[in-house]
């Protein structure tokens, strides 16, 4: 009987079927049963084939921006840091933030408040520290916003606002010490970087008691627009050195607190506030050439070394050119397609110290350069994969069913796109095998592929 072309779940069903019949037979088959397979016509049989051999056509290509305002990262969560990557070169994650009055028409006791102090707090995410573990200072900035912040808008890591650029940090140096805690005024707070702030801006807020511009936060945020929170002028690291770290500023203790009459205070909330992440990439100088090369204006064609790079740094993008060569002699049922990644490990490439992302993500491309979800993220990652096997340093896909649909014309051939998974909230880097380097290359990228032939 002629096999007709059945649903995917028909099929699906159907292979696993026939292992055990054709078992059964051939232990019970006499002379006749084996006359009669002699005599099937061919057109009739399952051609099931298997290929590791797929040309797959690699480059590494740098990121879009990402969206990171507050919107998309509800968890409050934000990157602030500079270090040198003796791959991937210069790296900095910076902050754009409102403020916010922790009470409307804020009465500061007193009818002249006089500034002591003023603190910027930023909580610690203590189960995330990126790069050296060394104790190697940093120079952080802040800057007053000129340009407003509003929550109607979605903001990117390429954007930037407006700003004075008068240091209200004084270029303050601290080292990173996220398990450092505090006793301030006999009150124990969570680890946290404290940047003493010129005390004149502070004394602006008081000298605005009982004015129209704390009136409530609408009027505050446009009286006093935010900050601007760098490391990006950092001048001090050398190759290798320097942090990118994890900041919780959803934590009550993430603040601006003004210190006033030598026993007064009066805190301005990050919590609830417009803010975004600002990332930088400075490849111009002290990156792998491998990566300088495929970055250039003239980029190989193939490459045996590639790239990932979260902050919306570089991703690698995947072509398949001879996909379609299956089809052009019938149609093919795609049974399985899985995408193998390895990490490189040569001591070079510091992944000791630079860790791999805990997950890629993968995409496909659209006509017009954008993204969509391939058909198997729709199964979940338990199916689809993607998360890092640091015993066997891989990363694994399983993409049968967008195989399968490009095959049968159904989604066009514009390849892959290879990036970091939650690229805006780590700082995670890899450095993979690509398509080339023929058999020599160890750690090649590989897509298998089982298909059954269906006529």
């Amino acid at each position: 009987m002629k096999i007709k072309n059945l649903p995917g779940a028909v099929w699906a069903n159907f292979f696993l079927i026939v292992p055990a019949v054709l078992l059964f037979s051939l232990a019970s088959c006499d002379k006749s049963s084996v006359i009669g397979l002699k005599v099937q016509p061919s057109n009739d049989l399952l051609h099931v084939n298997y290929i590791d051999t797929a040309t797959l056509i690699t480059k590494t290509v740098k990121i879009d921006s990402l969206r990171t305002d507050e919107m998309l990262i509800y968890t409050g969560d934000a990157l602030l840091g500079t270090y040198i990557d003796p791959v991937f070169g210069k790296t900095s994650s910076s902050l754009y933030t409102q403020l916010r009055l922790t009470t409307n028409a804020p009465i500061f006791s007193v009818s002249q408040p006089i500034i002591d102090s003023v603190v910027l707090s930023l909580v610690y995410d203590t189960t995330y520290y990126y790069g050296k573990r060394l104790r190697v200072p940093q120079k952080v900035n802040v800057y007053q916003l000129l340009g407003g912040l509003s929550s109607l808008n979605s903001y990117f890591s390429g954007n930037t606002i407006s700003r004075s650029y008068v240091d209200l940090a004084n270029n303050y140096g601290f080292i990173p010490q996220p398990l450092k805690h505090f006793i301030i005024h006999n009150q124990p707070l969570a680890p946290q970087l404290r940047i003493p702030i010129d005390v004149n801006f502070g004394q602006t807020i008081l000298n605005n008691q009982g004015s129209a511009n704390l009136a409530d936060n609408t009027a505050f945020q446009t009286f006093m627009k935010g900050f601007y929170i760098t490391t990006e002028n950092t001048a001090s690291l050398g190759a290798g050195d320097g942090n990118i770290l994890h900041f919780k500023l959803a934590d009550s203790q993430s603040k601006l607190t003004l210190y006033y009459n030598d026993s007064l205070q009066y805190d301005l909330s990050l919590t609830g506030t417009t803010r975004f992440s600002h990332f930088s990439h400075d490849y111009a100088s002290g990156i792998n050439s491998s990566l300088a090369a495929q970055l250039s204006q003239a980029p190989p064609a193939q490459n045996n070394i590639l790239f990932v790079q979260s902050m919306s740094g570089v991703k690698t993008k995947i072509e398949m050119p001879y996909l379609l060569n299956s089809a052009n002699s019938g149609a093919s049922a795609i049974d399985k397609a899985e995408l193998v990644i390895k990490i490189i490990p040569d001591p070079v490439y510091q992944l000791d110290t630079f860790a791999a992302p805990p997950a890629l993500v993968l995409f496909g491309i659209n006509d017009d350069g954008t993204n969509y979800a391939l058909p198997d993220a729709g199964e979940g990652p338990n199916y689809f994969g993607g998360a890092y096997n640091a015993s066997t340093l891989e990363y694994r896909f399983n993409i049968a069913r967008y195989i399968q649909q490009v095959v049968s014309g159904k989604l066009k051939n514009n390849g892959l796109n290879l990036l970091p998974s939650s690229g805006a909230l780590y700082a995670n880097r890899a450095v993979i095998g690509g398509g080339g380097g023929g058999n020599s290359n160890a750690y090649k990228m590989k897509l298998n592929i089982s298909y059954t032939k269906l006529k």
